[in-house]
């Protein structure tokens, strides 16, 4: 009697299910789709695993150079804009100030040169004329609006020995 009882509810459980029909165009449809299938699994098992691990290695070499480069840039880019910005008479000392500040391998936090400073205070030290006058700082002047006297003396000592010049 349990035997019956196992079967029935087996029997019970199971739905007799129709076997599914399909119109022509949805079994296309479904053959495509295992065509596509069975090609995805044909490449994925035709893939050269050590080839595209030795191409990963090759781009990870290539991502790490342009970064390396990118950092040399914006570090090189950085120092010109602060050599710019000391406001030195020309190209040559600019070029002289870039290359000292290469070579003490200075880094930047922020915008600000960590050392910068001291390396521009030592060279306007030795080098006071490589830099041009602030136009803000005060420039002592004649008031009179005339030519001060030792300007004077000068000129009447160059008149004197040129006595075919005339002054103005």
């Amino acid at each position: 009697m349990a035997e019956e009882t196992k079967k029935e509810q087996t029997a019970e459980q199971k739905p007799e299910t129709a076997p599914k029909t399909y119109t022509e165009e949805q079994y296309k449809a479904l053959e495509n789709q295992l065509a596509e299938a069975n090609q995805t699994i044909k490449s994925y098992t035709d893939m050269d695993i050590e080839g595209i691990k030795k191409s990963a290695e090759e781009w990870e070499k290539k991502a790490k150079q342009a970064q390396a480069d990118r950092d040399a840039f914006e570090y090189h880019s950085k120092l010109q804009t602060y050599v710019k910005g000391l406001h030195l008479r020309d190209d040559v000392y600019e070029a002289y100030v870039l290359n000292l500040l290469k070579e003490k391998e200075l880094k930047f936090d922020g915008d600000k040169l960590i050392g910068g400073e001291d390396v521009v205070q030592q060279f306007r030290e030795s080098h006071a004329d490589a830099f041009t006058p602030d136009r803000n700082e005060q420039v002592s002047s004649a008031t009179s609006g005339k030519a001060p006297e030792a300007m004077d003396g000068i000129s009447k000592a160059f008149y004197a020995r040129n006595p075919n010049l005339r002054p103005n």
